[in-house]
């Protein structure tokens, strides 16, 4: 199970997690070529509380706290629990780390 786990975590790293609607793929091009960074953005918390979340470069929702979060990252096909929010391979904090979360803040 194990195995299975650390395939998924790094085909999801590398863009070719299949989801409902195809494949996804990895990096941004930018002038000069592909420029790589985590496929997680979890942006600055808003005013009204909770934080935009783009995965792969879609909007998937505004978490109100980590649990949004983890449940953002299992629908996008990852394990929620096997996830390190701190892995900045996998999830870039704009605007504050994983305890801020503006003044909604959920769990």
């Amino acid at each position: 199970m194990v195995g299975l786990l650390t395939c998924r975590r790094l085909c999801f790293l590398a863009g070719t997690v299949r989801v409902a609607g195809g494949a996804w793929s990895a990096g941004t091009h930018e002038a000069g070529g592909m420029t790589e960074h985590p496929p997680v953005i979890v942006h600055p918390p808003s005013p009204s509380g909770g934080r935009r979340v783009t995965i792969r470069e879609q909007i998937v929702g505004l978490a109100l706290g980590p649990g949004d979060l983890r449940e953002f990252l299992r629908r996008s096909g990852l394990d929620p629990d096997a996830v390190d929010l701190d892995d900045p391979a996998l999830i870039e904090w704009r605007g504050g780390g994983a305890e801020e979360w503006g003044s909604g803040a959920g769990d």
